[in-house]
Parts: structure tokens; C-alpha cells; sequence
């Protein structure tokens, strides 16, 4: 079987609490051009020598911070270790560097052969639909209820291309934590869980599960592991994919939803990308009602203008009977006017 990687990192948005897991499969024939790829386009934002002596790891919030404090006279306040190099940037330079880091971001998209998975929670209406007031722990971690929908996606995924893989999640810590109770810990425990016994996953046998994956790494940011640069900045990207309109999308968000998985389906055919590469929590039940409100409108005011096309086309039928009519009694008037003159001469 063709071994896979799914690199997976997570994001958040404090304004509209979201959060959000997503990353990347990769197939591991694959990873070595990957990281040539991220080594490369670390030399768009660092020179040769500052790469060996401060080892960057590409990170889209610190860009992020870059970029929107380009303007700023002291930006320095804003940016942390390898990101310290913006500060002797001018503003174009720093516009270019953001760009350029992007536009190589969506080539490697494009060019490559690359799978998306994502899950966005939205937790304030998650609370709304499932808190109760006397019962504190009644929701699951998000880390959980997000890992359960992507676990069953990448299952999934591997049983369509008969692959095997693994799973590489960036640590929540920058130091490796082994106490029992860390969270990092007992993500790896529910993971366990889940391959064990199926516990969280809704469609899928935990025998499936267990055949399939293999390994679930949890690595720390300052491994420097490719994919996990790459899972960063889709992290990041696909929780702005959702609260944007397509015209406000970049490319590199277009490209991270047009690359998320749809199932055993082809794309051109059929998009069934929400269902798979793309879940968001919890379906909007309030969105869905007002869209069949909406639909029924619709309905209503297509049925509608098909009683008037259709009331138009009888008028226009007995319209044109009409015109029919008058034209052949013009020409039995025409005909006799002929004849007249031709009896008067």
C-alpha cells in the first residue's frame, strides 16, 4: 500500500471564536520535494546565512504580524526571533516578502498532489445548540471533536487510494510535555480510543481505523518539520477562507478548498467537499431553515413566472393568430383592389 502523512495543525479567531484544525496528506514519496520546496521559500523572507544561524521556521501569524505592522515605525514591538529581519525591512520590501511567500504557497498547491482536511467549530454557536447551565462538562474538548471528523475523513481517504499512513500534529507547547495529564497527552489517549474502539467516530468501523493508520506523532514546532509549516499557514488560512465571500478569498485560500478532500466523488461532477475535506460544526440549523424559507420563495416566484410565460405565450399565440388573420384578409383586399383597377381600366 502507498504510505501517506497527514500533517495537521490548529487555529484559532478570538473575534468570531473559531477554531479550527486542518492540514495536509501527503504522499511520503512525496515529502523530500516538499521540503525543498519550504526551504525555498524561507530564502523569500531570509538570506542563506541567516537561515543557518537562526534555523526559521515558516509561521503565517508571525508573517501576518510583519505584514500588518509594515507601516508601522515600531515594529519591532510586534515581531519575535527569526521574524526580527522585518524590522530593518522597509514596508515594500515587507509587502513583497508576504506576497511572494504566499504566491509560492499556492504553486506548491497547484503543482503538487496534495489533499486538504479541515474542521472549523464555531464555539459560540456550538455552546448555544448543546450548553447546559447545570452541566459544565457536558461538551467534549474541541481538540477532540474536531481529530474525531478529520480521523474519519483520513480514513476515509486512505481506503479510496488503498493507502496506509500516519499523523503528525504540531505540539500545543514548544516543549515536549510527558506528564499524563498534558493536553497533548490526552489528545494522543483519545486518538487511542478512537482506533481501539471507535469512540467519537460516527461512520466508520474501528477495524478500518485501525488498519489504516498507523501512527499518530506528536512533534513540537521546533522540529522543523516541512509539512507541518505547510498545515500551519492552511490552518490559518481556512479559518479566513470561511469568514470571507469568494470575492475577498486569495488564491492560496481558493487553492487550499479547490485541494480539500470530496470523497469518492469527482469534483466536476459533484461537490461534497462540506461532508469531507471541509466540516464545519455545528450545521447550521438556523442558516439551513431560513435557506428552505428561502427556497420556498424561490419556488414560489419560479411556479409564479411559469403561469406568466405561460399566460404570455397563449397571448402571444392568439396574437400572432390574429396578425395571421389580418394579413390574409390584406391580401383578399389587396387582391380585389387589384382586380378593380384592372376592370376600371
Amino acid at each position: 500500500m502507498t504510505e501517506y502523512t497527514l500533517f495537521l495543525d490548529e487555529s484559532y479567531d478570538d473575534n468570531t471564536d473559531l477554531f479550527c484544525i486542518a492540514g495536509c496528506i501527503i504522499k511520503n514519496s512525496d515529502l523530500n520535494i516538499v521540503s525543498n520546496k519550504i526551504e525555498s521559500i524561507k530564502q523569500l523572507i531570509w538570506t542563506p546565512t541567516e537561515i543557518s544561524s537562526l534555523s526559521p521556521i515558516l509561521h503565517s501569524t508571525e508573517l501576518n504580524i510583519a505584514y500588518k505592522n509594515r507601516n508601522n515605525s515600531q515594529i519591532s514591538r510586534f515581531t519575535n526571533g527569526a521574524y526580527t529581519v522585518f524590522n530593518t525591512k522597509t514596508k515594500e520590501e515587507i509587502t513583497d516578502c508576504y506576497q511572494n511567500v504566499y504566491k509560492n504557497f499556492s504553486l506548491l498547491m497547484k503543482n503538487q498532489e496534495i489533499t486538504t482536511l479541515c474542521c472549523i467549530i464555531d464555539r459560540k454557536k456550538f455552546r448555544s445548540y448543546y450548553a447546559l447551565p447545570n452541566e459544565p462538562r457536558l461538551i467534549d474538548d474541541w481538540y477532540d471533536i474536531a481529530m474525531q471528523e478529520i480521523l474519519e475523513a483520513y480514513t476515509h481517504f486512505l481506503c479510496k487510494v488503498n493507502g496506509a499512513g500516519s499523523i503528525i500534529y504540531e505540539a500545543r507547547t514548544n516543549s515536549s510535555n510527558t506528564r499524563s495529564n498534558s493536553l497533548d497527552n490526552k489528545m494522543f489517549h483519545n486518538f487511542c480510543k478512537v482506533k481501539v474502539n471507535g469512540k467519537g467516530v460516527s461512520y466508520l468501523t474501528n477495524r478500518t481505523i485501525y488498519n489504516r493508520i498507523r501512527f499518530f506523532n506528536i512533534v513540537t514546532k521546533k522540529d522543523n518539520q516541512a509539512g507541518l509549516q505547510l498545515a500551519d499557514f492552511i490552518a490559518f488560512n481556512y479559518i479566513k477562507w470561511y469568514t470571507r465571500t469568494d470575492n475577498e478569498r486569495t488564491e492560496f485560500m481558493k487553492r487550499i478548498h479547490h485541494a480539500a478532500y470530496n470523497g469518492n466523488h469527482d469534483l466536476t461532477q459533484e461537490d461534497l467537499r462540506a461532508c469531507w475535506g471541509v466540516r464545519i460544526l455545528p450545521t447550521d440549523v438556523t442558516e439551513n431553515q431560513k435557506n428552505i424559507v428561502e427556497l420556498k420563495k424561490l419556488k414560489k416566484s419560479y411556479n409564479n413566472l411559469k403561469t406568466e410565460r405561460n399566460r404570455l405565450n397563449r397571448k402571444l399565440t392568439k396574437i400572432t393568430k390574429e396578425k395571421h388573420d389580418l394579413q390574409e384578409r390584406y391580401n383578399e383586399l389587396l387582391d380585389q383592389l387589384t382586380q378593380l383597377k384592372s376592370t376600371s381600366n
